[in-house]
């Protein structure tokens, strides 16, 4: 393995290492592969530059936070994002060059060389290749080239807020010319909005500009209505992914900065987005007083800040002034049908709005208890105001969820239930966006498809940037054999939405198995599992991906938990929803490998 020269300052100036076919360019900050950039967001980046630093060595997943989201609370979503990507920008050499130590880390296997940059001297250059070629009996890697965070650490304020400028100055002319409506026929070719990443060659033209929400603090006296300040939080956040314009980061990806000190510029690294919002609100009585700025992340500067104070009953009022204060201030053109799908008022009854605030948390990381609770609130909801839509497609939900995660006694009854209750919210409300999201899953679990399809187009025309809908195409895909464009789906909701819902983490777990990518199919279902204890079906496709990597110990120790959790489990049943016979043989492979599939079983064809 190649180590260090021992002169420091030499590999100070070093500003290229070479690994495998690839060279990481820590002056440029970008990944090479032929001489070509590979793009990766800033963290994933310094993800990688850290691995890299520590090669051979296992680094733990608490350090890695340590050293690339210092100061920052983060979930594992964070780093399981930044090594699944990238393992996908190292194409079939990800596995290999980044292997997963279960339950304890990650170490980085390869040969590593320092590359002679620009500006250095041929002396210092036949020095370092010297040292890459004898070896130096230390047993330390290389690790003195400067991280790429250090920067961005050390520097003054100043000089951060001017190379940021510098950055993303062509991107801003860009958006200047998308706003005033010059760039108005162009297509968008980043969703996302990730235009501010150091990797990418160029500006990208009509990239749609990517906004965060931040959690409104409570100040008001009562810390148990503290799910009040979240709920107004997550309505504003769901009104303003309505606008096709915007990229806007779901509710689970702002999270963890609630009440957690970052810079508008930290945060604006660390979600990709070029904006952000942050505010307070206060419940006094019978009024709510809302303040609120919309942030430049790239400068720190403020575009716009705002403070409501309205009357409790005109809490729906204040989400659309706040809305399309801030929509006006990013100068978006938004066409009257989306701001007409804003601006609907979801009910007369705020005692009902309250009841469905409260059911909410439930639906994050679901168990038995709280899917009882969500339903007891969300019937208290529906009997206030009967015509709510938004508490019919909650309370579908939660009968989805329980058959999902195998607690209906009867899952034909449940699954009835969940459609009749959903069709009646769409029958209320046509651009309930759940409502559709929940009939197009019923849809997928009775094997209807073209249906689930149908709906999900639905839903994605009224709400583009919502992840549950980007997340449910990615379900039918799995199911339809379309693993790749299954895997890109779920992988997109998952950039919106970094804390995936049970359902969709196994879905996309399931898909990486059936490409055969056992290790990011390892980690999305123990991260399922640390989450959601109860998704026995993550325990399945972890125990046939063990097999498949002939990890014999760790498949039997899952199938023992198998056979305990869900005495009844029939894996001749499992995965019978796949319309692509190969798909569901790969499958029932790798659990003849972990002895849960009877291995003189005959394949079992999927049901038309």
């Amino acid at each position: 393995m190649t180590t260090r020269d021992p002169d420091p300052p030499t590999l100070l100036r070093a500003e290229r290492l070479r690994f495998d076919r690839y060279v990481l360019d820590l002056d440029r900050g970008c990944l090479l592969l032929d001489g070509n950039e590979i793009a990766l967001r800033p963290k994933t980046f310094a993800v990688l530059h850290y691995l890299i630093e520590n090669v051979g060595r296992l680094v733990s997943k608490d350090e890695l936070f340590a050293a690339v989201w210092p100061n920052l609370v983060v979930t594992d979503d964070a780093l399981v994002q930044s090594i699944g990507e990238l393992r996908r920008a190292l194409g079939d050499d990800g596995s290999r060059l980044i292997r997963t130590i279960p339950r304890r880390g990650y170490r980085f296997e390869s040969d590593v060389s320092v590359v002679a940059s620009i500006g250095q001297s041929s002396a210092d250059a036949a020095a370092v290749s010297a040292a890459s070629q004898d070896g130096d009996p230390s047993p330390e890697p290389v690790v003195n080239a400067h991280h790429p965070l250090t920067f961005f650490t050390k520097t003054p304020t100043g000089w951060r807020i001017g190379l940021f400028a510098s950055l993303i100055l062509a991107v801003v002319l860009v958006a200047g010319l998308l706003w005033s409506g010059v760039a108005s026929d162009w297509k968008f070719l980043n969703v996302l909005g990730y235009g501010d990443r150091s990797t990418t060659k160029g500006p990208i033209i009509g990239a749609k500009p990517a906004i965060a929400f931040l959690p409104l603090v409570n100040q008001g006296d009562d810390s148990d209505r503290e799910y009040f300040a979240d709920g107004l939080t997550q309505d504003i956040i769901n009104a303003l992914g309505r606008f096709s314009a915007l990229t806007v980061m779901s509710w689970n990806a702002v999270f963890p900065y609630k009440d957690k000190p970052a810079s508008p510029e930290a945060i604006g690294r660390d979600l990709a987005v070029t904006y952000l919002v942050e505010g307070s609100v206060r419940q006094t009585g019978d009024r709510v007083r809302v303040s609120a700025q919309l942030v430049d992340t790239r400068q720190g500067r403020v575009l716009w800040s705002g403070r409501f104070d309205e009357a409790l009953a005109d809490v729906f009022a204040l989400q659309d002034k706040i809305t399309i204060q801030i929509v006006s201030a990013l100068a978006i053109r938004v066409a009257q049908i989306e701001q007409r799908r804003v601006f609907a008022k979801p009910t007369d009854n705020l005692e009902a709005y309250d009841y469905v605030l409260r059911a909410r948390p439930a639906f994050q990381h679901p168990t038995r208890a709280n899917n009882v609770e969500a339903r007891v609130l969300l019937r208290r909801a529906i009997k206030l105001d009967p015509n709510y839509a938004a508490a019919y497609a909650a309370l579908a939900e939660t009968y989805h969820i329980g058959v999902s995660m195998g607690w209906a006694e009867s899952p034909t009854a449940a699954l009835s239930r969940a459609e009749e209750l959903a069709t009646k919210a769409l029958s209320l409300d046509h651009s309930e966006v759940r409502a559709r999201v929940i009939l197009a899953r019923v849809h997928i679990l009775h094997q209807r498809y073209k249906q689930a399809e149908a709906e999900i187009e639905r839903a994605m025309a009224i709400n583009p940037n919502d992840a549950q809908s980007l997340a449910g195409r990615g379900n039918i895909l799995v199911w339809l054999g379309q693993t790749d464009a299954a895997i890109e789906a779920l992988e997109q909701a998952q950039r919106i939405d970094p804390d995936l819902n049970a359902i969709d983490r196994f879905a996309l777990g399931l898909a990486y198995y059936l490409k055969r990518r056992y290790d990011a199919a390892i980690e999305q279902a123990e991260l399922n599992l640390r989450e959601t204890a109860g998704v026995n079906s993550s325990r399945i496709v972890l125990a046939a991906a063990y097999a498949q990597q002939n990890r014999t110990e760790d498949a039997a120790r899952v199938v023992t938990e198998i056979r305990r959790s869900d005495p009844t489990f029939d894996p001749q049943e499992f995965g019978t929803k796949f319309l692509n016979a190969v798909d569901l043989e790969r499958l029932h492979d790798g659990l003849r490998k972990a002895g849960l599939y009877p291995a003189a079983a005959s394949v079992s064809r999927p049901k038309q």
